[in-house]
């Protein structure tokens, strides 16, 4: 009979803790980054000589993880956060030069376009231009116009040139505050290693503790890639690149350096943390790589057109048969210097239109504007307009180049995540069966502890 009793009643304590840690799950179904819980059940030995066993016991209550498909579920969700981050800085940029394709919207670093929309065809239109000085060289109305052409070209580049700026800015500040949120993070994983050993040492269940640090180092993989260690302590190191950023109970920090490039730097040490995955790591790629590559294309047309137009007008002559190399229409470099000369724009008459250097004739004469005009270097692919469409291209094929990973890499990311899901996730059908079943088990159980009840009291009246 006490055998009996010990039967009924460790199995109503089991059935109970299984039908409680069921009824979590269930009530969990919703909650980002629960991992499912089981109640794990082992007979208790009998005393007697029959084999019969004293009842059953939760041993433990374990949480259903997979190390490799958590791993990579959080890689995969790097690589997309990775480039989702790159795709909305390029976008920004297409955005200033809408010849690149369709102009994107909504990008969080988009900044207002105006005159670098129509660079190309300003390019064009200042082109254009010289052909007025042939028809009528002596006549101060076509050189004024070119002046002001001119200038607007300069001041279109120097809008394009700071909009590529307060990309990159944005893009920066972006990474300041996404660095900032992982030394948060970061700090958060130290604790709950250190609140996960002291409940294990207490022999509490660190479960809701564990399902928090997995939380946190799913955050940390969207922002930075992390390489994750789980230990047989369910405590987790956590590395960035190679570098150790937690370790048990002791977190590092990091911090953005903007000497010789955007860096991340890890302290103590100041070691540079090499972020390959992760919305910084797009986001480093897109300060240090696109960006400059597309203000230094933007630097070429500047240059190239002040080159040809500067070269044309060294060969020929003013109105007064002076040198035209004496008095270049642009001055500076670069997009952001290129600027009209402003003795020139002071006197169009200065412009060298002529190709002869006598006097007389030199008023009269368009040949040089004409030269002008008619120089392949304008469209050839190392001249000003040739230049500018080979950078929108570019700047396109780059946004459809991401475009396309980003497809792919979603895909990947879904099935990574569903993968986890199918070992870690909660099915409310499944637990709902089980729920039904540890009941049952219940009732039966109490069920019998009736009937050893209601036997013991019928031995008691016999005697």
């Amino acid at each position: 009979m006490t055998q009996a009793l010990s039967i009924s009643v460790t199995s109503l304590n089991a059935d109970r803790t299984a039908i409680d840690v069921t009824s979590e799950n269930v009530a969990n179904v919703q909650t980002p980054g629960y991992v499912r819980e089981g109640a794990q059940l082992a007979a208790l030995p009998g005393g007697g000589t029959l084999g019969v066993g004293s009842g059953v016991a939760v041993t433990t209550v374990a949480q259903a993880t997979s190390a490799l498909l958590s791993a990579n579920s959080w890689q995969a969700q790097g690589a997309l956060a990775n480039l989702s981050s790159l795709q909305q800085t390029l976008s920004a940029a297409e955005n200033a030069f809408p010849l690149a394709s369709q102009p994107a919207t909504g990008s969080a670093n988009a900044v207002s376009s105006t005159s670098s929309a129509s660079i190309s065809g300003q390019l064009s239109t200042f082109r254009s231009a010289w052909d007025s000085i042939v028809q009528n060289p002596s006549s101060l109305a076509p050189r004024t116009q070119i002046v002001n052409d001119a200038q607007s070209v300069t001041v279109a580049l120097h809008e394009a040139a700071t909009q590529l700026s307060q990309i990159s800015a944005n893009a920066t500040t972006q990474l300041e505050s996404q660095v900032h949120q992982v030394n948060t993070l970061l700090s958060q994983a130290a604790s709950l290693n250190q609140s996960i050993v002291v409940a294990k040492g207490g022999g509490g269940n660190p479960n809701q503790l564990e399902d928090q640090l997995r939380s946190v180092v799913a955050t940390l993989s969207q922002l930075a890639g992390v390489d994750v260690r789980m230990q047989t302590n369910g405590t987790a190191q956590v590395s960035i690149g190679g570098v150790s950023v937690v370790q048990d109970s002791t977190a590092s920090s990091l911090k953005v350096t903007l000497v010789g490039g955007v860096k991340v730097t890890a302290t103590p040490g100041g070691v540079a943390v090499p972020v390959t995955s992760g919305s910084i790591a797009g986001l480093l790629s897109a300060v240090n790589r696109y960006v400059p590559q597309y203000l230094q294309q933007l630097n070429t047309v500047a240059n190239s057109l002040a080159s040809l137009v500067n070269g044309q007008l060294a060969a020929g002559y003013t109105a007064t048969g002076a040198s035209g190399a004496a008095y270049p229409l642009f001055t500076g470099t670069g997009a952001a210097g290129i600027s009209v000369n402003p003795v020139v724009a002071a006197s169009p008459t200065l412009l060298a239109a002529s190709a002869t250097s006598t006097p007389k004739a030199a008023v009269n004469d368009g040949a040089n504007a004409q030269a002008m005009a008619e120089n392949l270097a304008w469209t050839s692919s190392t001249g000003p307009n040739g230049n500018y469409q080979t950078m929108v291209q570019n700047i396109g094929s780059d946004v459809q180049s991401i475009d396309n990973q980003m497809q792919a890499q979603t895909s990947v990311a879904s099935q990574a995540n569903q993968a986890l899901q199918s070992v870690s996730g909660v099915n409310l059908d499944q637990e709902l069966t089980n729920l039904l079943s540890y009941q049952q088990n219940y009732q039966a159980s109490a069920k019998l502890l009736a009937t050893v009840d209601s036997t013991m009291q019928s031995l008691l009246q016999a005697v």
